[in-house]
């Protein structure tokens, strides 16, 4: 009788454990048919926190939609190697979500819409232009420098491109202001005190949250997620139902609410710090660029408000917020720029004009809401096609200057 029961549970179990591979299986098939993918692609790193997964490929639906591939060397670009061809100009571009690209395919980011227009550029007299990408999704300019000096200079550069997004980037550089606590930072080496220089904090290596990325349980169970459509969207689930309580309030008339208070000078001391922790890394970035003989440009990028086609959006919003000047933090990095002597192209100006002109949304994708997140495909489009013009201008200028300056560097 025992052994009658224990074969009808037995079979039971079965039958239980084949319907559920059978669902399982029906899940993977109906997500893959759907397009529906949330993957896990960074793995952590000693020096800026984390990279992109050397390798890793996968279907790229959060926002926007892209088959995104890492090439070997862990960034989101096509094979290259370290060693630089002859007769080639070489561009290395540093920056965050926006270099990153995800939301669109590979060749139509804006630094291979850039790499293709300045293919043309008269100025570099003929030679094979390579725009290297290295941007990271998250990245604040701190781990911007440490990519710099870890893992860009053995491609050999000629241009370094620092893509700074103004919507986040400031408040990504304060240990006070950013919610990662796994990555480095740079803090003044007088607490309290904005006028004195910056040093590395590098504390996140012993965060538990990064040591316990790199056991072989996490490899293990990153790479399952990686591989299974279904448990992707149940941990995307799980993410946003722990973050349903610090989930941004939507604005009446464009929901940009993950841009940081930065559209007029700080008078909170915590943003003041801020923005001079910001200024000084600029300052470090380009000093290390130079000591490598290499040029170095900043570009300010776009903030979905400062581009919104409807003049009457961009003015309630403002209202709304307080503020007067849509483009104060590009501004104050420009000018920046001009008493320190480096390099800056402001776009959000450029692309507000474009998007009013052709009443485009820079920003924005069929799956999420016109105007807000990152550059679409013409965002980027026109983002890389201005950047282009003024590099070409740019890189004209001081092959001009290094004719009668032999210290200057030539591209």
């Amino acid at each position: 009788m025992l052994l009658v029961k224990l074969k009808s549970i037995a079979a039971k179990l079965a039958v239980l454990a084949a319907s559920t591979i059978v669902a399982v299986i029906i899940a993977e098939i109906a997500l893959r048919s759907f397009g529906i993918s949330y993957p896990m692609p960074y793995v952590p790193d000693p020096y800026c926190g984390s990279r992109l997964d050397p390798g890793m490929q996968a279907l790229y639906t959060k926002e926007g939609r892209a088959w995104v591939s890492i090439n070997s060397h862990g960034n989101r670009d096509r094979e290259r190697s370290l060693a630089k061809a002859p007769g080639t100009y070489r561009i290395a571009v540093l920056g965050d979500s926006y270099a990153e690209a995800m939301q669109v395919e590979q060749e139509q980011a804006f630094w291979s819409v850039l790499e293709k227009q300045l293919g043309s550029c008269e100025k570099l007299q003929n030679r094979k232009v390579e725009v290297l990408n290295f941007g990271v999704s998250g990245y604040g300019t701190a781990q911007e420098y440490e990519m710099l000096k870890n893992y860009v200079w053995q491609y050999e550069p000629d241009l370094v491109l620092l893509a700074f997004l103004t919507g986040n980037d400031i408040g990504d550089n304060s240990k006070q202001l950013s919610p990662n606590e796994v990555r480095p930072y740079y803090v003044h080496s007088v607490e309290g005190d904005i006028s004195s220089p910056i040093v590395l904090d590098n504390s996140f290596q012993q965060h538990p949250h990064y040591l316990i990325a790199q056991t072989t349980y996490s490899k293990v169970k990153v790479n399952l997620i990686n591989r299974s459509r279904l448990l992707q969207i149940l941990r995307q689930v799980w993410a946003d139902y722990r973050n349903r309580d610090n989930a941004p309030k939507p604005l009446p008339e464009i929901d940009d609410t993950g841009l940081d208070p930065i559209y007029a000078p700080p008078k909170d001391k915590v943003w003041q710090q801020a923005w001079s922790i910001t200024e000084q890394l600029l300052l470090m970035t380009r000093d290390e660029v130079k000591s490598h003989g290499a040029d170095f440009c900043v570009v300010t990028l776009s903030n979905g408000i400062q581009v919104y086609p409807v003049a009457e959006v961009r003015r309630s919003t403002m209202k709304s917020w307080g503020v007067d000047d849509l483009m104060y933090p590009d501004k104050r990095i420009a000018d920046l720029g001009t008493r320190e002597n480096f390099k800056v192209i402001t776009l959000a100006p450029k692309l507000q004009e474009y998007a009013e002109k052709k009443r485009s949304y820079l920003h924005g994708f069929p799956n999420t809401k016109p105007g807000t997140g990152h550059w679409n495909v013409e965002g980027h489009q026109a983002a890389g096609t201005f950047i282009a013009n003024e590099l070409c201008e740019f890189l004209g200028q001081n092959r001009n200057d290094s004719q009668s300056d032999p210290n200057l560097n030539s591209p």
